[in-house]
């Protein structure tokens, strides 16, 4: 029996009236595993090729009778956006059906919530945070809620897995099905899952991990233009005018997404690129999309976006990235690379959506090291490559957090029942059962949890209060603290609580110049006026992880002596030169490179952020002053010509990776949003886990040769 055929008769339905011409792969792959088995499964396709409907024309299918009940179905979206975005897409398909669809998050009305929790029905499609704002304030109802629930929808699941709110929403997924009285399945959805080591199926059964299916599709990759820019970047902190004029020559005539890496670049981007089309006559039709924008502003934008028949383009942080149907786009611009594979992949999928339409990426680079950055994502991505995610953190700061959740939830708990529920929720299998006693003993010193005078029950204490009454409790992901900045009584957006935000400053936001009037450090807001000249805000943040087989491809282009056709002269030309010591001394891609200068020492290691950390705390404990760069290279205060023994005696010294702690400075310690409250001793053992590796980093240096070179 063909897929189409195992949908229900309504269904079918809306398939016709559709008018597509055929299922596609995904879907014809995922319908018979959704209604013939009872796997989990991770649907695993190119943006646009119908994920979504993959999932829930078989789901709607089988619950076209009981969802219009019940609550059978919780569709989960890392964004409000996303969940905006999908709403009326999967309200379209269930209307054949009559099951209703609901949407749960800050900006629903409060007569729709009160609705939904006395009847609840069909599909609930909420954020991790309201997921755990459910179990906080509306306890007496969670029973109704979830014990009829039989399906997980999971869209966008690569950007949960290795962080702390993947841990938080396994933790909240589990918790909804200790009430369900159904076996609840789980799909996710995403563009780039890669699972070799098996993490995603440990993630989403942890007791029968076999029972998962990985469905992947190649449908839907298209063929590519791509070419790669170099400009040299001159001055400290501004790109050069020629990479702005490049760029708006490029995208006259074109809609486009021009990605930067940080929010501060997208403004003055916005701005350069507005002033270039203004001063040749045009209209300023670049548009600004990242979180520091205000709701109102980038749902206009998205708008905008989606207009049929109009040209436009928008410059935009990873906030465009996810599945946010935006429209039609002619190209993906990209300034400096991308740190991971996989974050290449989402944004190039943002393009050639219309039929018979290539897939059009132009990337501009203005530094050496984001050039060969840029290449070697570039080459892993053409090989189909893509990052594998890895396991989170011993999450101790999640359990902190749901420990608190917990108790809110129950009123309280006995310790056996805590206990209980913290050591069968898979989420906290690596935590030591000794280390979850000491952070309930260090939870009860500190008044997070207290302990009932003359029983054995928990309940939350006032520290504990005071952190579980924050509207910055369902959120296990730090953020920077910021300024709302308006403009009279109209909210532009934030920035970051910086220096830099006093009053006489100018700054760009939303696209726009202003001059700081006012500055309330009382109610965190700045009043601002429009301004003739301004400076890109300063957004704080940390750059990504590399991952160790990005390094080791830099590595291999450096090594080789193999031109890349979609290089522009600049670009070749600067990679001939990162060349010349390489191709000089005959470095092999098995071999690592290092310098001794007159007053220091570079090892140019190529083994990502993990192993390069470890190595650099390691050379500290052995009385090396030692930093590393962005990159993973090494530089050492000093000439020392004993390095290659001293690389010998690390592999052969016994390590205990706890000494590594004295030599870690504050600022490189591992720190989350709720890492602040555990003990200092469990604060180290996240460190730990996250960050340092010893065997790995002992086993590469054995496995590598180093070749040094004499300045």
């Amino acid at each position: 029996m063909s897929a189409f055929e195992l949908l229900s008769p309504k269904i079918k339905k809306a398939v016709w009236d559709l008018k597509w011409p055929a299922l596609r792969p995904i879907q014809e792959a995922a319908i018979p595993a959704i209604l013939e088995t009872t796997k989990h499964l991770v649907l695993s396709a190119a943006t646009a090729s119908g994920k979504t409907e993959a999932a829930f024309l078989p789901v709607l299918s089988k619950i076209e009778q009981s969802g219009q009940e019940h609550l059978k179905v919780l569709y989960i979206a890392p964004l409000k956006a996303l969940i905006n975005d999908q709403f009326e897409r999967i309200e379209g398909l269930c209307e054949y059906v009559n099951v209703p669809v609901h949407k749960w998050h800050g900006d629903v009305s409060g007569n729709d919530k009160k609705k939904f929790i006395q009847k609840p029905t069909g599909i609930l499609q909420i954020t991790p945070e309201s997921l755990e704002s459910l179990f906080i304030n509306r306890t007496s109802y969670l029973k109704n809620l979830w014990e009829h629930v039989s399906y997980i929808v999971i869209d966008e699941i690569h950007v949960f897995l290795a962080t702390e709110r993947g841990a938080q929403l396994r933790s909240l997924l589990f918790r909804v099905q200790e009430y369900a009285t159904n076996q609840v399945r789980i799909i996710g959805l995403s563009a780039t899952v890669n699972d070799p080591n098996g993490f995603v199926a440990d993630w989403l059964s942890p007791e029968n991990p076999e029972r998962v299916k990985i469905i992947q599709s190649d449908e839907g990759d298209k063929e590519i233009f791509f070419a790669l820019h170099h400009y040299v970047n001159e001055e400290q902190g501004k790109l050069p005018l020629e990479l702005y004029q490049d760029i708006r020559d490029l995208t006259k005539e074109y809609s486009s997404m021009i990605f930067a890496n940080d929010r501060g670049l997208v403004e003055e981007t916005a701005v350069f690129l507005n002033r270039l089309a203004e001063s040749e006559g045009a209209s300023r039709d670049y548009l600004v999309h990242h979180s520091s924008i205000d709701k109102s502003e980038r749902e206009y934008v998205e708008k905008i976006l989606k207009m049929k028949n109009k040209q436009k383009s928008v410059v935009c942080t990873a906030t465009l990235e996810l599945g946010i149907d935006i429209g039609s786009m002619d190209m993906v611009i990209q300034i400096d690379s991308t740190f991971s594979v996989a974050s290449l992949k989402q944004r190039i999928g943002r393009t050639g959506r219309r039929e018979g339409m290539p897939q059009i990426l132009q990337m501009y680079t203005t530094k050496a090291s984001h050039l060969l950055h840029a290449i070697a994502v570039t080459e892993l991505f053409l090989e189909k490559w893509v990052e594998p995610p890895l396991a989170y953190a011993k999450p101790y700061d999640v359990l902190f957090h749901q420990i608190l959740s917990l108790c809110c939830e129950r009123n309280g708990l006995m310790l056996n029942d805590l206990m209980d529920s913290i050591l069968r929720n898979p989420v906290y299998k690596a935590i030591p059962r000794g280390h979850l006693i000491e952070l309930l003993e260090h939870m009860v010193k500190r008044e997070y949890i207290e302990l009932v005078p003359g029983s054995q029950h928990f309940i939350v204490g006032l520290e504990g209060e005071r952190i579980l009454r924050s509207r910055e409790f369902y959120s296990v992901f730090y953020v920077q603290e910021e300024f709302n900045v308006f403009h009279l009584n109209r909210r532009i957006g934030a920035v970051d609580k910086t220096p830099a935000v006093e009053v006489g400053n100018n700054l760009i936001l939303a696209g726009k110049l202003w001059s700081i009037e006012t500055v309330d450090h009382n109610k965190d807001k700045v009043y601002v006026a429009p301004a003739v000249d301004a400076k890109r805000p300063v957004f704080l943040g940390s750059g990504g992880s590399i991952h160790r087989k990005i390094s080791e491809q830099m590595q291999e282009v450096l090594c080789s002596s193999h031109t890349y056709s979609y290089l522009n002269d600049a670009a070749a030309k600067e990679l001939k030169g990162m060349r010349e010591v390489y191709t000089d001394l005959g470095v092999t891609p098995a071999q690592r490179f290092i310098s001794l200068g007159k007053d220091e020492t570079l090892i140019e290691l190529f083994a990502g952020t993990v192993i390069s950390n470890t190595l650099m705390w390691m050379l500290r404990s052995m009385g090396m002053q030692v930093e590393t760069n962005g990159l993973g290279h090494l530089k050492l205060v000093g000439r020392v010509d004993g390095i290659i023994h001293l690389m010998e005696s690390i592999t052969k010294k016994h390590w205990n990776s706890h000494e590594l702690l004295d030599v870690t400075f504050f600022y490189e310690l591992y720190r989350t949003k709720f890492s602040f409250y555990l003990s200092e001793k469990l604060q180290k053992e996240m460190h730990l886990s996250a960050m340092v590796d010893v065997e790995g980093t002992i086993a590469f240096l054995i496995d590598k040769q180093f070749v040094v070179f004499r300045c």
